[in-house]
């Protein structure tokens, strides 16, 4: 006591963790790289990356902090604020391609960030959050940054390396690219937007996600292929990442309840334990044996709609969890924002969102005999989008989609590798054994929904997971499985409602696994235990797969229908069996949480089956290569992406072309006839032809119903233009040509010579102007 103050022990400074803002910075730098590598030059990426942050990201983000009235959770405030960007980039574009000014868009941010610096009161939105609880931990960045490189990876080995930017490897990418490659350049031109390959039909899809990359593209002057298949929709996959992350940890509280969501919606795939690997079109888009809506599949490139409608919605989902819990009442700005923009980015969201608003409202009325008004109110937000969408922006098409249950039983992965539930085969019973098979498989995928009974119960007052948000996102998965269990599309597109509800059953689970996981999570007994069972359950799965034979057991190599079915069955009874054995072992133990331990040995069954994946598909690019790799035989001419672009910069965008090409024979068997997706001459041109091809317009699937033929070898309805067209190139004159000027505007003429060689008296009644590879470019005189 008698020791003077200043020799005093002064207390041990508090040692600082590495900052949360390095793992994203790492991960840029890899992108960056890895970009350059598969053809994006530094300077496009640079470029490309202030007009996101600075253009859509910046004014989204302090349009979202106005709205709710705080600035917030960077991460929140940031991943929230790049769908309210895109989501105004898409309303000003729109106005200003009506308007013929398409660089007009760019006066939103420009309006919207000078207003936040010039209005006092609005200043205080720059600032960051100053609360404790609202700055991300070290670790939680790492996860997510970790995320989102795996995500990064796996698209350069399954995507990038097959569909180059420049060179052969272009004339072979999906058959899908190239139809979203012309719709990009026909919203570059054009609104309202009509088929480019067939003007005389209208684009009744959720179109958007092209309005977007058109005024990315106009801004930028980056080439519309470049944002399609390499810089676009990077942003809006780890923008959705970072979304569930969000919406899990705001559901829960909890950090780690963040992290797990985000995991979950990626990685946490329907086990396999089958050696031998899937065929047809599963394999390609796909990654697993069972329909699981996993969103780790190519179609997150192929499908930039419902890449973009993912991110657009999971927005509206964070924002009505403000909203429903009436914690905020202020974002039912951003609520009819976001519900517009998802009725045009992909209005599959909308029904499920108002299936799940709807389950709110009988639930309250269940539990309690009233409701709150924000349910409703929301739902009937929503079905104003669904009724605009689908009678405005479509209207009214069904795009071959019809009542056809369990037919995604038919296409999954297993069973049609097996040929297991073909059609005509009487296979009623062998649906049902794929259908259940899928069930169990879920239940590895979600077991933490079992958690859900003790929210009803109140069972955990130190949480603060209210029940209505939770209700919503479980609805919203639910109604998701019961659109793919109903209906039916001949090219699977009822899997896009699984697809689309998956993440928030993944949330919903994620919220149950909460309510019975003790509270101090993470800490050093709990990760041991949930590592423990996470390594045990994949070792579990490795052990079965490694007795399961290499052969696909189709009933010719197996002996029958019954003992294919055995072999698709047996695996997963042994996996069943032997996680029967270690939940034994793990109920016997001391171990308090031992429900958090059963969902972690499920959870190691399905994240190995991820790794295996992986290990898979990167083991096939060290053999085949890295990039420029042809996935199937070319069917784009050569020449056609420089004949293309020599057309979009010699002609208006609104002159009409012609061709002699409208089928490509190389992607479907001869006997099948045309097939009718020819959209490359289109899409590199940012031209409309006459009849370039038919294929994915409504037309197409109406006559496709009608005749009972698959909608991509349906032939053309209208033979006396579609002679003329072709008169012109076989019997060139002054009539037939003429005939194409003055009947149809016909200006341009773009012929492949080598598919479809036309008489050689072509040039005497039309002007050569182009020639590139295979492709020839004639003007009409």
């Amino acid at each position: 006591m008698e020791q003077p103050a200043s020799a005093a022990p002064t207390p041990a400074t508090a040692r600082r963790g590495p900052p949360a803002w390095t793992p994203p910075a790492a991960l840029g730098v890899l992108v960056v790289a890895g970009l350059a590598f598969y053809g994006v030059p530094v300077r496009t990426t640079a470029i490309f990356t202030g007009y996101l942050a600075l253009g859509i990201v910046l004014p989204g983000m302090l349009l979202w902090r106005a709205v709710r009235g705080r600035p917030g959770w960077l991460v929140e405030d940031a991943a929230a604020g790049l769908a309210v960007g895109y989501s105004c980039e898409v309303v000003a574009y729109i106005g200003a391609r009506a308007a013929g000014l398409p660089l007009l868009v760019a006066a939103w941010p420009i309006a919207t960030v000078a207003t936040f610096l010039l209005v006092p009161g609005l200043r205080r939105h720059w600032r960051r959050t100053d609360r404790d609880e609202e700055k991300t931990p070290f670790w939680f960045s790492a996860i997510l940054s970790g995320s989102a490189l795996v995500l990064f990876l796996w698209s350069a080995v399954r995507f990038f390396r097959t569909h180059d930017v420049s060179g052969p490897a272009m004339l072979s990418p999906d058959a899908d690219s190239p139809f979203h490659l012309a719709l990009l350049g026909e919203a570059k031109h054009h609104l309202p937007l009509a088929s480019p390959w067939l003007p005389e039909q209208p684009v009744l899809y959720h179109w958007f996600v092209y309005a977007e990359m058109a005024s990315t593209s106009w801004i930028t002057g980056i080439e519309p292929q470049v944002l399609l298949v390499r810089l676009s929709p990077l942003p809006m996959v780890f923008g959705f990442l970072l979304l569930m992350a969000v919406l899990g940890k705001r559901l829960t509280g909890r950090w780690w309840a963040g992290a797990a969501a985000a995991v979950t919606t990626y990685f946490v795939l329907t086990p396999t334990p089958y050696r031998w690997q899937l065929n047809g079109w599963f394999s390609v888009f796909a990654t697993n044996a069972y329909e699981d809506g996993s969103s780790l599949r190519a179609q997150m490139w192929t499908s930039p709609t419902q890449t973009f409608g993912a991110l657009l919605f999971a927005a509206l989902a964070l924002a009505l969890l403000d909203v429903l819990t009436g914690s905020n009442r202020r974002p039912w700005f951003l609520v009819v924002l976001l519900t517009a923009a998802v009725a045009g980015g992909k209005a599959t969201f909308l029904p499920m969102l108002l299936a799940g608003l709807l389950l709110v409202v009988a639930v309250r009325l269940l539990a309690r005999g009233r409701v709150r008004p924000a349910a409703p109110i929301a739902a009937g937000i929503a079905f104003a989008g669904l009724l605009f969408a689908q009678f405005v922006l479509f209207g009214g098409a069904s795009q071959g989609l019809a009542v056809d249950p369990l037919h995604f039983a038919r296409i999954s992965g297993a069973p049609y590798t097996a040929g297991f539930a073909l059609p005509g085969s009487g296979s009623t019973g062998r649906l049902v054994l794929v259908t259940l098979i899928t069930f169990a498989c879920w239940a590895c995928i979600w077991p933490g929904l079992l958690g859900l009974a003790r929210l009803a119960r109140r069972r955990r007052p130190d949480l603060t997971i209210s029940a209505d948000p939770v209700v919503l996102m479980f609805g919203i998965g639910l109604s998701g499985i019961g659109a793919l269990m109903v209906f039916g599309h001949e090219g699977g597109a009822e899997g896009w409602f699984m697809v689309s509800g998956r993440p928030y059953l993944s949330l919903a689970a994620v919220a149950g696994l909460a309510l019975i996981t003790p509270a101090g999570v993470p800490d050093r007994r709990m990760l041991a235990w949930v590592g423990g069972a996470i390594l045990t359950g994949a070792a579990i799965l490795i052990l079965v797969r490694e007795l399961d034979p290499n052969w696909a057991p189709v009933p010719a190599r197996t002996g029958g229908v019954a003992q294919t079915a055995f072999h698709l069955v047996w695996p997963y009874l042994a996996v069943f069996a032997l996680l029967g054995v270690a939940a034994w072992f793990v109920r016997r133990s001391s171990f308090p949480a031992k429900g958090t331990a059963y969902a972690s040995l499920l959870a190691g069954i399905c994240l190995v089956t991820t790794l295996l994946h992986l290990e898979q598909t990167t083991r096939e690019a060290q053999h085949t290569g890295w990039r420029g790799v042809r996935q199937s035989a070319p069917f784009i001419p050569d020449g056609t992406p420089e004949a293309g672009r020599w057309l979009r910069d010699h002609s208006d965008p609104d002159d009409l072309v012609a061709t002699n090409t409208h089928c490509l024979s190389t992607l479907g068997a001869p006997e099948s006839g045309c097939d009718n997706r020819h959209f490359a001459f289109s899409a590199y041109s940012e031209r409309r032809f006459l009849i370039e091809g038919w294929g994915f317009t409504n037309r197409t699937h109406q006559v496709a119903a009608e005749t009972h033929v698959n909608a991509v070898y349906v032939p053309y309805w209208d033979g006396r233009v579609l002679a003329d067209n072709d008169a012109a190139f076989a019997a060139p004159s002054a009539q037939t040509i003429g005939r194409l000027r003055d009947r149809y505007g016909v200006r341009w003429l773009f012929v492949d010579e080598a598919r479809d060689t036309p008489a050689p008296t072509l040039g005497d009644f039309a002007r050569l102007r182009h020639r590139s590879g295979q492709i020839a470019v004639y003007e009409i005189r």
